[in-house]
């Protein structure tokens, strides 16, 4: 019998400290259980002293020697469409793994289409809503994607469940990175044996691998667009799986698309295409995506993006301690210090943690405060302020100093 945790008691939790990284610690309330599935439970807790709330996922380990390194918990990204994870604690004495997560009250894609939560909109508004969900879908993955030249974060099990989203489309958010390639990670290849991705979704020649490639998650997206704009499966029931599972011509063949607008088919095509005619990265999915959005004047207008890139790359060097990273800067990408280096802010009693993150506008770089929400935290005093070579900052008793900011060809 796994020691589950009940309504009523209460947990406190340390996240395990990354290097270089604070730990986060709160104390929490069980409130309810959401869910328990074999040796996992998700639950809702309350912050003890603020009744801010959190999702618990525990996962229940029956040997800690063996035990399952959970990658999600290393998560470390900050976009306004991509669930915020605040790290993983191992309890040893009750052989568990802890991870805390945003709470969200939305639904998922499945439910929010299957219950017909969109259908109070008229047909023309709800197609406006789609794009919009799709346009954000993409930037989020463009965020996770793109921290890294080399070497990519992959989600590897993008699907309709795994993202939540409102009716009207303010709110979208890719959860769920349990199956999650890291930068450098030395854990995606596991002594676990079992399966990687969503069959229906996962691109099947990396079905049940350790494969960890951009296409992947292009091809998933896909599908999951496909799920978006017609409202069901594209592979559906044993006889479309077992074909779709041969890898053939059938597995990339967008069918079914009714009276989709062919230019809109024609980016769904390229994105679940073979490899080799795939999209090979997302920005060219973001570009053609916008281009079609433009060109049918359904363009939605997102406060948190910033759609106008430049065309140079800015590469930004900067040291915290004695690791040196290099990040690429995007327009209005937010790149926070270590990924979540947090200070612990104070107002009316209530702490938050705050997070420095660079941005860049144009041809400059800023510095600027987010809370929790990857807002900006507005200062009384001054603007956000420009980064410079030589900078130095302090923040959460940490050193950040800025080596180099490189134009790239």
């Amino acid at each position: 019998m796994f020691p589950i945790l009940k309504e009523g008691e209460s947990l406190h939790f340390i996240s395990d400290k990354e290097p270089n990284q604070s730990g986060f610690e709160v104390t929490l309330t069980i409130k309810r259980e959401l869910y328990q599935n074999g040796r996992k439970q998700g639950l809702l807790g309350l912050d003890l002293k603020t009744g801010k709330p959190y999702f618990v996922k525990v996962l229940f380990c029956g040997d800690l020697d063996e035990v399952y390194v959970e990658k999600e918990s290393k998560v470390r990204m900050y976009s306004p469409f991509i669930i915020r994870i605040y790290g993983g604690m191992l309890d040893r004495e009750k052989n568990r793994f802890i991870t805390l997560i945003e709470y969200r009250t939305e639904q998922d894609l499945s439910d929010l289409i299957r219950f017909g939560a969109m259908n109070q909109y008229g047909p023309e508004e709800k197609l406006a809503i789609k794009h919009k969900i799709v346009l954000k879908i993409l930037y989020g993955i463009h965020h996770y994607m793109s921290m890294y030249e080399t070497d990519p974060i992959v989600h590897r099990d993008l699907k309709p469940e795994n993202v939540m989203a409102s009716p009207d489309g303010e709110v979208v958010k890719i959860i769920d990175f349990d199956w999650v390639h890291l930068h450098k990670s030395n854990v995606t290849i596991m002594t676990r044996r079992e399966q990687k991705g969503t069959l229906g979704y996962a691109e099947p020649k990396s079905w049940n691998s350790y494969a960890a490639k951009k296409q992947m998650d292009i091809y998933s997206a896909g599908l999951v667009f496909y799920f978006i704009y017609m409202e069901k499966h594209h592979f559906s029931g044993q006889d479309e799986i077992t074909r779709y599972l041969l890898a053939d011509d059938y597995a990339y063949t967008l069918k079914d698309t009714g009276s989709m607008d062919p230019s809109l088919r024609a980016i769904l095509q390229k994105m679940i295409a073979k490899e080799e005619e795939r999209y090979q990265n997302i920005e060219d999915v973001i570009r053609d995506f916008v281009h079609y959005l433009i060109s049918v004047s359904c363009y939605p207008k997102i406060p948190e993006l910033m759609m106008e890139e430049p065309g140079s790359r800015i590469k930004l060097y900067y040291r915290i301690g004695p690791i040196t990273y290099s990040p690429v800067i995007k327009n209005n990408r937010f790149v926070p210090i270590e990924f979540g280096k947090k200070q612990i802010r104070s107002k009316n009693g209530v702490q938050s943690s705050h997070i420095l993150s660079f941005y860049r506008v144009g041809e400059e770089i800023k510095a600027v405060i987010l809370n929790p929400l990857c807002e900006k935290v507005k200062s009384k005093t001054k603007d956000e302020e420009v980064v410079s070579e030589g900078d130095c900052y302090i923040y959460a008793d940490t050193e950040i100093e800025i080596l180099k900011i490189k134009e790239m060809e």
